[in-house]
C-alpha cells in the first residue's frame, strides 16, 4: 500500500532509520527505494504507479517532493495515487501546509490517511510543482506577461510563481507598477495587490512569462525547470495529498 521514495543517505542515514523504525511500529513500512544514477525519482514514482501502490510517500526534501507530484501527474493512472510527504524540515511551507512538526507526526498522518486535494502549478512541457517557482535578477529587470493576448510589462528583481497561479513581482526600486497594472484593469478579476510600494501580487489561469534578452531562469528548489520564455497554468485540485489537520491557508 505505501511505497517511500527517500533521497540518498549520507548525513541523513540516521535520520531514516528513525522514519523506518516508526513506520514499522505503525505498522504501515511498505517498500522502500532510493534514486540513483540508474533510476531517477521520477521512474521510481512511475514504478510505484505501475506497481498498484495506492501511496507514494516522498521523504526529504521539497525537490524530490515536487519531482514526484510530476511523475505523479503525467503517469496515466486507473486510480488515484495519493502523494505523502514526510518532510526533512520543519520549518519548511510544505511541512506547514501538510501540519506536522516533527517526523513521527508526518508518519502518523501517513497512517490516518486525512486526504485534502491540492493545486499545483503546471508549467510546459511536462513540470509540475506545488511549493513555489522563482525568477530572480540581482539588478532591476524587465518582464514581459502575457494574458488572453494581452501583454504587459515590469521591472522587477524578484518574481514568485505558486500554487493558484499566484503570482508576486517584487521590485526593490522605488517606482510603483501603475503603468503595468493599469492594464489588468481589464481583466474581470483584478490584482490583488499588496500594501508593499514594491511589491505586487495577483492571480490568473494561465500566463506566458518572459524576461528581455531571454536571462531569465524558473527555479524550483534550487533546480530550474525551465528558461524564459515559458506558459505556466493553474491546475485547481490536480492532486490528493496525506495531511494531519485541515488546511486552512496554503500560501
Amino acid at each position: 500500500m505505501y511505497y517511500y521514495i527517500m533521497e540518498p543517505t549520507g548525513s541523513k542515514s540516521a535520520w531514516q532509520e528513525k522514519i523506518k523504525d516508526t513506520l514499522g511500529d505503525l505498522g504501515i513500512a511498505g517498500e522502500t527505494v532510493y534514486p540513483s544514477a540508474a533510476r531517477t525519482i521520477e521512474e521510481l514514482a512511475a514504478l510505484g504507479i505501475i506497481k498498484g501502490y495506492s501511496t507514494i510517500v516522498a521523504v526529504g526534501s521539497e525537490k524530490i517532493v515536487n519531482k514526484i507530484v510530476t511523475a505523479l501527474i503525467n503517469q496515466k493512472a486507473d486510480k488515484d495515487t495519493v502523494l505523502g510527504v514526510i518532510p526533512e524540515d520543519y520549518t519548511s511551507k510544505m511541512a506547514q501546509r501538510i501540519g506536522v512538526s516533527d517526523y513521527k507526526e508526518a508518519c502518523q498522518a501517513l497512517k490516518f490517511r486525512k486526504l485534502q486535494t491540492v493545486d499545483v502549478c503546471f508549467v510546459e512541457p511536462n513540470r509540475y510543482f506545488m511549493t513555489e517557482a522563482t525568477i530572480e535578477s540581482v539588478k532591476t529587470g524587465q518582464a514581459y506577461l502575457t494574458f488572453d493576448h494581452i501583454q504587459a510589462s515590469a521591472n522587477f528583481n524578484k518574481i514568485t510563481i505558486k500554487p493558484g497561479l499566484k503570482i508576486e513581482i517584487e521590485d526593490l526600486g522605488k517606482q510603483k507598477q501603475s503603468s503595468f497594472f493599469g492594464i489588468f484593469s481589464m481583466f474581470s478579476k483584478k490584482p490583488e495587490i499588496t500594501n508593499d510600494i514594491n511589491s505586487s501580487v495577483f492571480h490568473t489561469e494561465k500566463a506566458q512569462i518572459e524576461v528581455a534578452k531571454n536571462q531569465g531562469s524558473l527555479i524550483v528548489d534550487g533546480e530550474t525547470i525551465a528558461r524564459t520564455p515559458f506558459i505556466c497554468h493553474q491546475r485547481a485540485k490536480a492532486l490528493k495529498i496525506i495531511v494531519a489537520r485541515d488546511i486552512i491557508n496554503q500560501d
